[in-house]
């Protein structure tokens, strides 16, 4: 496994467990490990890129944007608890900048 793959997947899995460790509520804790999984996991957002080049011409564009909605929708499952402490606010922000980490090594690859 190449180098950048294994730091990703890395994150990814750093990212589950300090999700598993928070104090969240079922819901929101169900659905951002669904985006996690989704969006951190380097061998899913390549795949999707590759179907997505045949039916867009800007397939990084496209799941960027993507992934910043689901996790837009992810926040709504949160409930008040989930959204009291600035950790999880900050933890969302660092998602989504492993996620455009990433997906820029993909797209330099």
């Amino acid at each position: 496994m190449s180098d950048w793959i294994t730091y990703y997947e890395d994150n990814r899995q750093s990212a589950l467990e300090k999700i598993k460790n928070m104090a969240l509520s079922t819901k929101y804790r169900q659905q951002l490990n669904c985006w996690v999984n989704t969006y951190l996991d380097p061998f899913s957002v390549a795949r999707t890129i590759s179907v997505e080049r045949f039916e867009d011409p800007d397939p990084f564009s496209k799941i960027r944007v993507e992934a910043e909605k689901d996790l837009e929708f992810t926040v709504l499952c949160a409930n008040k608890n989930d959204r009291k402490s600035s950790e999880i606010i900050f933890f969302e922000s660092n998602l989504l900048l492993l996620f455009n980490l990433m997906l820029r090594h993909i797209r330099t690859a």
